[in-house]
């Protein structure tokens, strides 16, 4: 029986989120969990490592991997560890060299080529992994043609080979629960502005985006939307809430719900399981997706909070990166959340292409207006593969860049990846922190997160509030 070795990499939290690292904490990575079950349900032995909670130097890591006689390490990378990550399979490949490393996820996806040439890893997965990822280990122990496997990217005689992408897989229905069991899930939690109770989990609705955001990478991977049935929905967090004693269940989603009559028909499934009720469930949606009928349907299903990107305050800015809605479409949804007694955090990003300090002023100003519980501000960052990304490559302001620092809470104002014409990055950190600091600091604010939302620990809180009186004694140092 062949050994998989899954990793999900750490990074370093101090130097990518600077001043915000005491506010991170490790999240559940449903992709691998995904991955993991696939591997088990093809008959390989797999071991996960989330090295985001373990915190294992590289030699420990190979240590691990030899002990448990891996045969394929699997290495998850997203854009702000690519650097640590190329780092590690590369490690790895030089001390093991008869293991084989194989990486995944968006960024390794756009840059294959340039990790196999540079010595990092032996293979790409490109897309959805549950299927191709089982197929390439059996080529690999079985030593067969990998050239006909779709969706990969190796190193032949010839030199790099594509293989092409697959098929979305189009019955999410039939993947195999995630295998949380490998998993740290105790330690797991969301981010301040998401995370309502502990133990949390992830849980994944639907699948592909059909919006063009012009900042976002999404859709490298796939376009088409797929839905489970609301009854395969409902029984995951059944198993969840039942075998894991789960109280918080965050859909991963880039948007869910995707349409009111999965929305009604998934919470009309959840409520039919009579689920004991010491748990709930979050998830990021539009603006313009709710109406109060559909908020009112989440919130009887035991939904806790709905997370809005609105993104700005500006309808010419909003028009500029292709959101499809206006602020008049913002103020509705909201006004639907809030009326059927739904939490709601909203996310801002600063610094968008076409910002102005006066249109992100205007942006702070109407994060204000809103009746909203959280707010989370964002330094907008061109990620690899958002079509943002994509235009500057080509008008030569990205070139060879030092990946850590693709972080929306990137300290460092002299190292931001994109700052908007017109503007300097101390301007935009200065506004960053202005925008905090107005938003939590009203008697409001803190009355409501004190008194009666009440999900923020103690500890957590104390180390938000921190956070704000230093970044007003610093200004806009």
């Amino acid at each position: 029986m062949a050994k998989i070795f899954l990793i999900n990499p750490s990074m370093d939290i101090p130097s990518g989120f600077g001043e915000y690292h005491k506010l991170m904490e490790p999240m559940p990575c449903i992709g691998l969990a995904y991955l993991a079950s696939s591997c088990q349900k093809a008959g390989y032995e797999v071991f996960m490592l989330d090295n985001f909670v373990e915190k294992k130097p590289f030699e420990d890591i190979v240590e691990s991997v030899k002990s448990f006689g891996a045969d394929i390490v699997g290495i998850s990378m997203l854009t702000p560890t690519a650097n640590s990550t190329e780092a590690l399979g590369r490690y790895i490949k030089t001390r093991l060299p008869s293991v084989k490393v194989v990486f995944g996820n968006l960024h390794a996806s756009l840059f294959a080529k340039n990790l196999i040439n540079n010595g990092a890893c032996d293979a790409v997965v490109h897309g959805e992994g549950e299927i191709i990822f089982p197929r390439l280990i059996e080529a690999v122990v079985n030593k067969s043609d990998i050239s006909k496997i779709q969706g990969i990217t190796y190193k032949s005689e010839e030199g790099i080979v594509f293989t092409g992408m697959s098929e979305p897989i189009n019955d999410l229905d039939a993947l195999p629960r995630p295998a949380w069991k490998l998993f740290p899930w105790r330690a797991y939690s969301f981010l301040p502005f998401v995370t309502v109770a502990k133990p949390c989990f992830a849980i994944m609705g639907s699948r592909g985006c059909p919006f063009r955001c012009k900042f976002c990478a999404l859709g490298y991977m796939g376009n088409l939307v797929r839905k489970r049935s609301p009854e395969s929905i409902a029984d995951e967090i059944e198993w969840l809430v039942k075998g894991f004693g789960a109280r918080h269940i965050g859909f991963v989603d880039p948007i869910f719900p995707l349409d009111k009559k999965h929305a009604i028909a998934t919470c009309r499934a959840i409520r039919a399981k009579n689920i004991s009720e010491n748990w709930w469930w979050t998830c990021e949606t539009r603006v313009d997706i709710v109406d109060e009928e559909m908020c009112r349907e989440m919130k009887l299903a035991r939904c806790k909070r709905i997370l809005f990107g609105i993104e700005s305050g500006v309808n010419e800015v909003l028009a500029g990166v292709g959101k499809g809605y206006t602020t008049d479409d913002v103020k509705r949804g909201i006004a639907a959340a809030r009326a059927a007694g739904l939490e709601i955090s909203a996310f801002f990003m600063l610094g968008l292409p076409g910002e102005t300090k006066e249109t992100a002023k205007r942006t702070i100003d109407f994060a204000l207006s809103l009746d909203i519980d959280f707010a989370k501000f964002a330094i907008t960052i061109p990620l690899p593969g958002s079509e943002l990304y994509d235009n500057l490559v080509k008008q030569g302001k990205i070139s060879e860049p030092e990946w850590e620092r693709f972080t929306t809470f990137n300290p460092n104002p002299e190292s931001l990846p994109y700052i908007p014409e017109g503007m300097t990055g101390k301007e935009l950190l200065r506004l960053h922190r202005m925008a905090n600091a107005k938003f939590y600091l009203r008697p409001k604010m803190i009355f409501r997160h004190l008194f009666v939302i009440r999900s923020i620990s103690l500890k957590m809180m104390f180390n938000g509030a921190m956070l704000i009186f230093k970044q007003l004694f610093k200004g806009g140092k």
